[in-house]
């Protein structure tokens, strides 16, 4: 039977025993891998959650515009009402999305801007939406017009729903906003890709 040196150092009573442990240069291979996989692993994760925050931000748009499009026919075809008096809040809110609805800005998930005009001849006519995706920092949003308009709004004035979105607006996702200004890409056929 063959004993191991090691164990026969121990059991003769020497106390000379010499411990063999990693070596630096062994420890500093681990870490050097273990960066290596933190490097490739860390970038893949971000890429990963800013995906998922802007395909939130877009099913919560999605939902909030079936939730308008009810209140639009139950308000006899209208977007009219659709402001809560004095306050931020809509009435939208009825109609249970499991959304919150702003008419300040959207600051993150599950909070949706929106934007009608109260007065004049467009009162009530469309409806703006936006969703603010926190990572990217991109403000995605919903132009519906169920009904021809007499003074087209953001170029459109048929009846169409498009949809848009504003990178890197960490300062500014407020629907208001897009009655004025014209977002950078847009698509009538879906989300513009993010």
């Amino acid at each position: 039977m063959r004993i191991n040196p090691r164990t026969r150092r121990a059991s003769s009573g020497h106390s000379t025993e010499i411990d063999d442990g990693f070596t630096l240069i062994e420890l500093l291979v681990v870490l050097l891998i273990i960066g290596i996989l933190l490097a490739i692993a860390i970038p893949t994760f971000l890429s990963v959650t800013r995906g998922a925050n802007n395909s939130a931000s877009e099913s919560n748009l999605q939902t909030a515009l079936t939730g308008a499009k009810v209140y639009f026919t139950n308000g006899g075809q209208s977007y009219t009402g659709v402001n809560l008096p004095g306050g931020p809040a809509s009435d939208i809110q009825q109609i249970d999305t499991g959304l919150s609805f702003t008419s300040a800005t959207s600051v993150g998930p599950h909070l949706v801007s929106f934007y009608t005009p109260t007065s004049g001849a467009a009162a009530g006519k469309y409806l703006i939406l936006t969703a603010f995706a926190k990572g990217t920092n991109d403000c995605w949003g919903i132009l519906d017009i169920p009904a021809q308009l007499a003074t087209p709004i953001q170029g459109q004035s048929a009846p169409s729903t498009t949809f848009f979105v504003e990178r890197n607006q960490a300062a500014n996702c407020s629907a208001a906003t897009y009655a004025t200004t014209a977002a950078t890409a847009t698509s009538n056929q879906g989300f513009p890709p993010g």
